[in-house]
């Protein structure tokens, strides 16, 4: 095969390379570009156009990491999440309910719902079993688990 054809069939590979990053194609045309490219250089060496073919080698490396430094850029994630804050509304919100005082709506053994400033939360009893009507008050809050003490004193629930 002539030498200008073998490098007119590195190039397709290229092309059909560029073709795999904007049309969903499973790979077929990585995989025909990769064997384009492949089979180019291959027939250059063994004809002895060695510096046509490290020319192709040297090509299709540079080609390859100037289209991934371009998809990157202009089609990856171009969301930064440096100053993004893991925690979601409702965790912040169960953590100012720690020293609330409410009302126990379910008997807790240990898991349950209590009324707490007007909002029926799922609770866990840090200790044994705490009886329908008791009070209680909010001592732990990680994450969606909040934890209850029984209290001594009256909710201002009731």
């Amino acid at each position: 095969m002539e030498w200008w054809l073998l490098s007119v069939l590195c190039l397709t590979g290229l092309i059909l390379l560029f073709l795999e990053v904007f049309i969903p194609s499973g790979g077929v045309l990585a995989i025909a570009a990769v064997l384009c490219i492949g089979y180019s250089i291959w027939e250059l060496w063994i004809q002895d156009y060695q510096f046509l073919a490290v020319i192709c080698v040297a090509f299709t490396v540079l080609y390859t990491v100037i289209l991934f430094k371009l998809w990157v850029k202009k089609f990856g994630l171009q969301t930064s999440l440096d100053g993004a804050d893991s925690l979601g509304d409702d965790v912040r919100a169960s953590r100012a309910l720690v020293g609330q005082r409410g009302l126990v709506m379910s008997d807790l053994r240990p898991a349950g719902i209590a009324l707490v400033g007007g909002r029926r939360l799922d609770v866990v009893a840090n200790t044994g079993y705490i009886e329908k009507g008791d009070s209680v008050v909010i001592v732990q809050s990680d994450g969606n688990r909040i934890v209850v003490r029984k209290s001594t004193e009256e909710s201002q629930d009731e």
